[in-house]
């Protein structure tokens, strides 16, 4: 029941921040939990025809109370404590307008798929697929999250408007996503699983990741952008080639909860652990090609 309430909490706050474009604060705010109660209602009409799930309204209610929660934070004082204050942060430290908003989803898009734990630590794959080890697999396994690492900090340095507090960001998200798959690992994962998310590889190429960022990350702009994507885009395709898969099936079994919602919840996480690099080449590249013609503030 928490998890529904989460889950519909930011997907309140948009919705509400989407109608005040039309209409006052008060109006908007049961538009959205309107809007917000009617999808989750088609969600739960649609379980009915699915094997194994069941449809249930108190899910429909808690995912309203989220709903409801998230628009609060346009009503006082959340407003003036809390979001005005954000909103004053945001601008302050990542660049403007649609280009800090995209970064800053990839962000938040990066720190999910990081709540599953059968997920290895920026590598393709996950922790349940391989066969026996290669000789070679450490020295892979260390250079593609090397890679990944120093690219996603190169990512963050680039999102920032100044080269200043790079390092300090990317150690605050790498440590935010080190203790969600802690957390969760403990959580979810069956006893003999709980450790399989990070290896000796993956800890070398975390601290060599970013021993390699810390002299990049000083360096001019155009200059972060294109080593981000070079970075970013190597690290993946190395975890791509070299990592290990297995089915959907295979995947569950790494878990110690039953529910239903598990599968939806390792399905989506995973494709967003495969997608982000995808994502982040694309909007490196967009902002690249854009910075050509126009700076970014």
């Amino acid at each position: 029941m928490a998890v529904n309430v989460a889950a519909y909490v930011p997907l309140g706050a948009l919705a509400c921040l989407a109608f005040m474009r039309r209409f006052p604060v008060a109006r908007a705010r049961w538009r959205a939990v309107a809007a917000c109660a009617v999808l989750s209602l088609g969600f739960e009409l649609v379980q009915l025809f699915i094997t194994y799930r069941v449809a249930s309204l108190f899910d429909v209610v808690a995912n309203a109370a989220g709903a409801l929660a998230g628009t609060l934070l346009f009503a006082e004082p959340l407003r003036t404590l809390v979001t005005f204050p954000a909103a004053a942060w945001r601008d302050r430290l990542v660049v403007g307008d649609s280009w800090g908003d995209t970064g800053l989803m990839l962000v938040v898009l990066w720190l999910i798929a990081q709540l599953n734990p059968a997920l290895p630590f920026f590598e393709a794959g996950n922790i349940g697929g391989g066969g026996a080890p290669d000789p070679g697999e450490f020295a892979v396994t260390a250079g593609s999250v090397a890679l990944s690492v120093a690219g996603f900090g190169l990512f963050v340095s680039v999102l920032l408007k100044g080269p200043g507090g790079a390092l300090r960001w990317t150690l605050v998200l790498l440590t935010l996503a080190l203790w969600f798959k802690f957390g969760s690992a403990a959580l979810m994962l069956r006893t003999e699983h709980m450790a399989g998310w990070i290896t000796e590889g993956r800890g070398a190429g975390l601290v060599a990741g970013l021993v390699c960022f810390l002299p990049l990350r000083e360096l001019g702009r155009p200059l972060r952008i294109y080593l981000a994507t070079v970075f970013v885009l190597a690290g993946a395709l190395l975890a791509k080639i070299f990592g290990a898969y297995s089915g959907v099936e295979e995947l569950l079994r790494l878990f110690a909860w039953p529910h239903g919602q598990l599968a939806s919840f390792a399905t989506l996480t995973r494709w967003l652990h495969e997608a982000w690099p995808v994502l982040a080449l694309a909007w490196l590249v967009a902002l690249f090609v854009r910075r050509r013609h126009e700076p970014i503030q």
